[in-house]
């Protein structure tokens, strides 16, 4: 088999296996593509955000377009959520040109770390008494009811919270070079109380506006070649297909187990990263 052939059929393998975890958790999958690319494939650092952000388009799409068929979509609170994030990564971008992110960037992973735990061991004591924080923050007002006919759920959101915990994903991501979507999806399941599905499946309408205002940018400064996007392409938009079936035999708790799976990876990736940088 030709070497060339055999290693697009590889990029193209890897590529569905990284979009069917990230459809799955909500995370979309570019903080994982990233560095595979970069490492494994030889592409340069803007090549590989490149062709991850145009990836994403199909991917966010027909993920969307199936779980909202399956009313796990809350087009409402991912509008509100998405708007204040994309000011933080502006926020966040012009940090760097006064602070150095470096050493913040360690911090930062070991919270990632230990959030993704939150999601594998039970922290909360057992019995009555228990002060939950993030149900009185949730009270200020202004602040709104969301109500899920079709899935029988109801959750209350303050827009305060809405628009600190946005900016601050978005300055995170935007200080520390990383995509926001894998920090969206477990804030509205620890902070506003958001099953996971729904949560799961709004993070990745989220990121359908992420991912095309960022590739218009990318195209513009010639980051993305589609010879090289397209096999990147194809197993994004057929992991997110395999991912959304996998997604609907998922109960809950095995949900949040992966996403605290996906945490703790992006958690390592980071610390990777910056090991390798010192």
């Amino acid at each position: 088999m030709d070497t060339s052939l055999l290693i697009t059929l590889i990029l193209i393998l890897i590529s569905f296996i990284v979009s069917l975890f990230g459809s799955v958790v909500g995370f979309g999958g570019g903080i994982f593509m990233v560095p595979l690319l970069v490492t494994i494939f030889h592409f340069t650092l803007t090549q590989a955000v490149g062709a991850v952000m145009i990836a994403l388009i199909p991917s966010s799409i027909i993920s969307t377009y199936l779980n909202r068929k399956e009313g796990h979509v809350d087009f409402r609170m991912g509008v509100f959520l998405e708007l204040p994030t994309m000011l933080g990564v502006v926020a966040g971008s012009l940090l760097l040109s006064f602070i150095s992110a470096k050493r913040l960037e360690v911090i930062f992973a070991i919270m990632v770390l230990f959030l993704g735990l939150s999601f594998l061991i039970n922290f909360r004591k057992s019995g009555k008494g228990g002060i939950d924080i993030f149900y009185w923050l949730n009270k200020m007002k202004p602040r709104f009811i969301i109500k899920n006919q079709l899935n029988y759920v109801a959750y209350r959101v303050s827009i305060w919270m809405v628009l600190f915990l946005g900016m601050l994903a978005g300055t995170l991501a935007g200080l520390f070079g990383i995509g926001g979507g894998f920090l969206k999806t477990p804030i509205m399941i620890k902070v506003f109380k958001i099953p996971a599905k729904i949560a799961a499946a709004t993070g990745l309408f989220m990121i359908v506006i992420t991912s095309v205002t960022g590739s218009i940018s990318h195209y513009l400064q010639g980051h993305i070649a589609l010879s090289q996007s397209w096999p990147v392409m194809l197993g994004f938009a057929t992991g997110a297909l395999a991912g959304q079936r996998l997604n609907v035999k998922l109960d809950s708790n095995s949900l949040e187990n992966l996403i605290g799976l996906g945490l703790m990876l992006a958690s390592l990736i980071m610390l990777s990263n910056f090991l390798l940088n010192l």
